[in-house]
């Protein structure tokens, strides 16, 4: 596995936006940016281990779905008037940005 540069972890909590919904953890992008603030040495060194052995957390792989039902659709008892969206953990799209 190549390492993992500084910036890039700096980068993939950095670039979406901090409104984003968060997983079942409850843990932001905002709680992960001020993290990074306040110590960036922790999270860069989980990151780059994790990426470096190829460990993906399973923790951080669990979604929770939400249906949401589409709009003017003429029977909600039918699966194909809903879509689903899926909340992943902010730290396992971080490691998968990587």
């Amino acid at each position: 596995w190549p390492h993992i540069m500084y910036s890039e972890v700096h980068n993939a909590i950095f670039s979406p936006s901090h409104k984003k919904a968060p997983g079942p953890s409850q843990i932001t992008y905002l709680a992960l940016q001020l993290a990074w603030q306040a110590d960036a040495t922790p999270i860069y060194l989980l990151i780059s281990c994790c990426a470096s052995t190829g460990f993906h957390p399973h923790v951080w792989c669990k979604t929770t779905a939400i249906a949401l039902h589409k709009l003017g659709k003429p029977d909600y008892s039918d699966p194909r008037a809903y879509c689903l969206i899926q909340l992943e953990e902010c730290l396992g799209k971080v490691l998968e940005s990587i």
